[in-house]
């Protein structure tokens, strides 16, 4: 849960935390500025049906820098960044950071792969394949949940936790894509996450950096490129 994942880090964890240059200062600035969202381009006309095959287009350990590791797929682990599962006020935003096909059912294939890192850093990136009729709809929906959840709260066994989303400023990749970072706070513990949506062709791919701790602004960008780089191979 996102209450363990921050005591876990509370000998490391500030509590003003910052990830690519986005500040995490506590809960009482106004809400962040999205800018517009981003326009799918249209897709091949050819998804991938293939979980397999879809799996086999995502990082590897290979691929990641510092001695990341594999870990059991974030449905089936205790300590998701943000649980399916969450009690959050608004209710809809325990969604946020669930895997794309989780938030939009329709793809034709989804795959995910965890990593955890060194200083409790982890690397969560999942894909979801949709056909041509339903990738737009699935773009704009994934787009619209860190605005929608601008700012709200979650209870983990009657501990409050304060969240909020911002937009993130990212390199051009892919055929369309957006970004965000999502802070929790809860003791004067910080745990951030930034992430970036893609869209490469007709899947849909989201790359999540999670740490207590400043990280060097490409890193993300790094690892979304990379993605893509794989997707299209």
């Amino acid at each position: 849960m996102m209450r363990s994942a921050l005591l876990r880090v509370s000998a490391a964890a500030s509590a003003c935390a910052a990830l690519t240059g986005v500040a995490a200062c506590g809960t009482d600035d106004e809400p962040a500025v999205f800018p517009a969202a981003a326009s799918a381009a249209p897709g091949s006309g050819t998804p991938i049906s293939d979980p397999a095959q879809l799996s086999a287009a995502l990082l590897s350990a290979a691929d990641l820098p510092g001695s990341f590791a594999a870990v059991p797929p974030r449905n089936d682990r205790d300590e998701a960044a943000v649980p399916p599962t969450a009690l959050t006020d608004p209710a809809d935003c325990a969604r946020l950071l669930t895997p794309i096909a989780t938030q939009w059912p329709g793809s034709s294939a989804s795959a995910s792969v965890q990593f955890a890192g060194p200083s409790f850093a982890t690397i969560d990136i999942d894909a979801a394949s949709y056909p041509d009729t339903a990738l737009t709809p699935a773009f704009d929906a994934l787009q619209a949940q860190p605005r929608r959840c601008a700012t709200y709260t979650g209870d983990d066994a009657g501990v409050r936790i304060d969240y909020r989303t911002a937009p993130l400023d990212q390199p051009a990749v892919g055929d369309a894509g957006s970004a965000f970072t999502l802070t929790a706070t809860s003791d004067g513990l910080t745990l951030t996450s930034a992430t970036s949506l893609v869209q490469v062709g007709n899947t849909l791919v989201q790359v999540v950096v999670t740490a207590p701790e400043t990280v060097d602004p490409g890193v993300l960008a790094d690892l979304t490129a990379a993605q893509v780089r794989k997707l299209r191979a």
